[in-house]
Order: C-alpha cells, then structure tokens, then sequence
C-alpha cells in the first residue's frame, strides 16, 4: 500500500507544479565490490534526513542532523513504469552524484567514487513524501 501512494505521488508530481518532499530513516553506505558484484555495506545508521526538492526540479535541500547541502540537480529522467527518478547532481561543494529517487523499492540513492576511486552509495530508505502546492 505505501508503495503504491508513493507511485501515485511520483506521477502526480510529473503533472502537477508542486515542490516535492522525501524524508528518511535509514541510511546505508557501502562500496561496491567487483569481484563478488555486489555492494559490501560498511555502516548504517538511524536517523530522519530530509530533502526538499523545488518545482522546477533544478535544485534540492537535503537536511541531516549534523548538515544541510544544497544539490544542484544537472539533468534527470523520469521512468514511469520503474517509478524511478534518475538524476545527475552537483553538490554545493563541488561533489558530482548520480541520484535514484526509486519509487517501487522506497530508497534514495547518491552514487559516486571516492578518493581512492571506489564506486559508492549511500542508500536513505523513505519513510515519507508529499508534495506542497
């Protein structure tokens, strides 16, 4: 059922001028590991985050307990049979992501390579969205 309401949302935002709103509750980060080809998750962690996304999608706000970063989204495609969201995004510090909004799996998913060139996530699990017309 949840699945379904944020399906309904994520289209309904498709069609509708309205800025949209993700909370979470868990976070995963993990590194992808070749050889097995799968991800190793390394942490987790409890906690609400939220990001705030405007109109336009051009831009996000995502608020942690100890952080707020701007994102400025580069480009995104929506796939309405997925429910998914695919963006490229800058942080405000200059960091580069590739972005999921998934809908049917309820995650929020920032991709990127580290210093040491390591292909990572970091996986917020959705707890809420709505839209603020």
């Amino acid at each position: 059922m949840k699945t379904l309401l944020f399906s309904f949302l994520l289209v309904a935002s498709y069609f509708v001028n309205a800025q949209l709103t993700v909370t979470t509750n868990f976070r995963e980060d993990g590194v992808w590991d070749e050889k097995a080809g799968k991800w190793n998750i390394d942490s987790t962690e409890d906690g609400t985050t939220i990001m705030n996304f405007n109109t336009e999608l051009t831009s996000f706000r995502h608020i942690t307990g100890s952080i707020s970063s701007t994102y400025t989204i580069l480009k995104w495609d929506y796939d309405e049979n997925e429910v998914l969201y695919e963006m490229d995004i800058k942080s405000d510090v200059g960091n580069e992501y590739e972005f999921l909004i998934d809908g049917i799996n309820e995650y929020v998913i920032f991709f990127y390579y580290d210093n040491a060139g390591r292909y990572r996530m970091v996986r917020h699990t959705i707890k809420e969205t709505w839209f603020d017309e």
